[in-house]
C-alpha cells in the first residue's frame, strides 16, 4: 500500500487494488448506463467531437456512497482511498460517464481549427477544476476536488482513446496555483483569471514532464492527482474500418461498443485544501 502512495507522490497518479465487490459495481454500472441511454436519458450536448466522445457529466445514478441501484461501492477500494485522503473530502459526486467511440476525435462545428489541432496533438490536455468561460475560453478556478478516480468500465485498451498523463506536472501546476492564489478567499480565487500563466506553466510540463499512456487490465481502477496535467488520446480506425456514423443517423447509440470510464472527483470540504494540502 505504501509504495502505490509514493508513486502516486512522485508521479501523480497510480493504479489501486482491485476487488471482487468492485466487480459486482461495475456490472451495475453497466446496467445503469444501458438503461438510462434506452430511455435516452441524456443531453444532446454531452455529445462532443463530432458525436465519437459522449462527455456524460454527472451522468451516472449513484448515491453520496458511490453505491448504484442497491449495489455497494467497493469498500476496499474506498479504504484505500480513506487511508490516504481522511476525512477532508465530501460525499461522493455523480459522477462523469466518459465514452469514446471508434474515430475519435472528429471536429465539431463550433470547434476552431486550433482547438482541433491542440485536440489532436496534445490530447486536449487540461488540469481539472479550471474551467473555461465564455467565447474568449478564459479558465477561473471553479471546482475544488480531492483527487480524480477513475473506473474502467469495458473496452479499455491500449489504441482505445486511452488516458494520457504527463508525470510529474502536478509539482509544477500545485507551485504555480500556491504562487498565483497566496493570501486569497475562495470567492477571490473563483474570481481571479489565470489564463496566462496557466498556459505558460503548460508549456513548462509540455517541455520537461514525460507523458504517458495509462490503460488498464481487468478494470482496474486509477487515481489522479487533482492538480495533474491530463488528456484522452485518438482512437484511430484501422485501414478498411468503417468510421462509426454519425449520431444522428444512428437507430440506436450503444453506449457499450465505445470505451467507457466513470470518474469520481470529491470536493474537499474545505475549498483551499485544493491549494494548500500536499
Amino acid at each position: 500500500m505504501a509504495q502505490i502512495w509514493t508513486n502516486f507522490i512522485k508521479n501523480g497518479w497510480c493504479f489501486l487494488d482491485n476487488g471482487i465487490e468492485n466487480y459486482r459495481w461495475i456490472e451495475a454500472t453497466k446496467a445503469n448506463i444501458r438503461n438510462k441511454f434506452r430511455q435516452k436519458e441524456y443531453k444532446d450536448s454531452d455529445f462532443r467531437s463530432g458525436s465519437t466522445w459522449f462527455a456524460g457529466i454527472n451522468f451516472l445514478d449513484n448515491e453520496i456512497g458511490g453505491d448504484v441501484d442497491g449495489i455497494s461501492f467497493s469498500s476496499a477500494l474506498w479504504s484505500q482511498i480513506s487511508g490516504k485522503f481522511g476525512v477532508g473530502i465530501k460525499y461522493w459526486d455523480t459522477a462523469q460517464v466518459s465514452i469514446c467511440w471508434k474515430g475519435y476525435p472528429r471536429k465539431d462545428r463550433s470547434e476552431s481549427e486550433k482547438a482541433f489541432k491542440y485536440r489532436l496533438k496534445k490530447y486536449s490536455s487540461h488540469v481539472d477544476g479550471l474551467i473555461p468561460i465564455g467565447s474568449s475560453r478564459k479558465r477561473f478556478a471553479k471546482e475544488f476536488h480531492a483527487f480524480i478516480l477513475g473506473i474502467p468500465i469495458i473496452n479499455n485498451r491500449v489504441d482505445s482513446a486511452p488516458l494520457m498523463v504527463w508525470e510529474g506536472s502536478h509539482k509544477i501546476f500545485r507551485n504555480m496555483f500556491r504562487k498565483v492564489y497566496a493570501g486569497l478567499s475562495e470567492t477571490e480565487i473563483s474570481n481571479l483569471d489565470v489564463t496566462e500563466i496557466y498556459q505558460k506553466y503548460r508549456r513548462k510540463v509540455f517541455s520537461t514532464c514525460p507523458v504517458r499512456k495509462v490503460f488498464s487490465h481487468n478494470n482496474q481502477p486509477y487515481i489522479l492527482d487533482r492538480h495533474l496535467l491530463h488528456g484522452i488520446e485518438s482512437w484511430s480506425v484501422p485501414i478498411g474500418d468503417p468510421l462509426l456514423p454519425h449520431r444522428d443517423k444512428l437507430f440506436c447509440i450503444n453506449p457499450m461498443s465505445g470505451r467507457i470510464v466513470v470518474y469520481f472527483r470529491p470536493a474537499y470540504k474545505n475549498p483551499l485544501d485544493w491549494i494548500t494540502q500536499n
